[in-house]
């Protein structure tokens, strides 16, 4: 979840470690160097909140 958006990224990526880059109009998921997602946001509101969750499957 970011910024109250769900993101979904599929079974094959569960289990991976991603970094989320916040832009303007949308989010980008990347796990190392390979791009996995782009992602529009839904809130145009400024993030004020960071938590990060590591879930074990």
């Amino acid at each position: 979840m970011i910024n109250g958006q769900f993101i979904k990224l599929g079974p094959r990526h569960a289990g991976k470690i991603v970094t989320v880059v916040i832009e303007d109009t949308h989010y980008r998921i990347l796990h190392g160097e390979d791009e996995l997602a782009v992602r529009p946001s839904k809130n145009p509101g400024p993030i004020t909140r960071l938590t990060n969750f590591i879930s074990h499957p």
